[in-house]
C-alpha cells in the first residue's frame, strides 16, 4: 500500500511539473504573439522596399554628377591643352583638381550604398525567422487545440484561425489574443 501511495505520489509530483511546465511555455507563447504579428514582418518589408527605392534614386543621382564630371574634366582637358593666359591655366587646373576630387568622392559613395544590399539581405532573414517563430507557435497553438475538451465544432473553429494564420492571410493583433483567450493561454 505505502509503494502504491509512493507512485500516485510521484506520477502528481510529475503532473504538477508538466502543469508549470505548460503555463510557462503558454506564457512565452502569449509573448511571441504579441511580438510576431503579420505587422511587424509587413513592416520590415516596408523597410526594405522604402530603402531599396531610395537607394535607386540617390544612385540615379550620383550617376548624373558622375557623367556631369567627366563631361566637365573633358572639356578641361580640351581647353588645358590650348595655349592660354598662366593664370587661367592655374585657374583652370584648380577646377580640375577638385573636379577629380569629387569624381573620388562618388567612388566612395558608390561603396558606402553596398550597405543597402547588405541591410536588406539582414532584414529578409529576420523576417524569415519571424515566420518561422510564427509557424511553430501556431503549429503549438493547433496541437493544444486538439488536445483540449472544446467540442468539436469550437475546435474546428480555431483550428481555422491557426491555419488562417499559418498559410500568411493578414491577421490582426485582436485575432491573435481572442484565439489565445479561448485556449485559456
Amino acid at each position: 500500500m505505502n509503494e502504491l501511495r509512493n507512485v500516485i505520489k510521484t506520477i502528481l509530483q510529475e503532473v504538477k511539473n508538466l502543469e508549470e511546465k505548460i503555463e510557462e511555455t503558454s506564457k512565452v507563447a502569449t509573448y511571441a504573439s504579441q511580438v510576431v504579428t503579420p505587422t511587424a514582418t509587413e513592416s520590415l518589408r516596408e523597410v526594405i522596399k522604402f530603402s531599396e527605392e531610395n537607394t535607386n534614386k540617390i544612385i540615379s543621382m550620383i550617376d548624373i554628377v558622375e557623367t556631369n564630371s567627366k563631361f566637365i574634366d573633358s572639356i578641361l582637358r580640351e581647353v588645358l591643352e590650348k595655349d592660354i593666359d598662366s593664370t587661367i591655366r592655374e585657374k583652370l587646373n584648380t577646377v580640375k583638381e577638385k573636379n577629380d576630387e569629387n569624381m573620388k568622392i562618388l567612388i566612395k559613395v558608390y561603396e558606402m550604398f553596398s550597405f543597402q544590399d547588405l541591410a536588406a539581405q539582414q532584414i529578409k532573414d529576420v523576417i524569415n525567422i519571424l515566420e518561422e517563430a510564427k509557424k511553430s507557435l501556431l503549429k503549438f497553438a493547433t496541437t493544444s487545440i486538439e488536445m483540449s475538451n472544446l467540442s468539436e465544432e469550437d475546435k474546428k473553429k480555431a483550428i481555422g484561425k491557426v491555419h488562417e494564420f499559418i498559410t500568411g492571410n493578414r491577421i490582426f493583433q485582436e485575432d491573435v489574443d481572442k484565439l489565445l483567450s479561448e485556449l485559456g493561454l
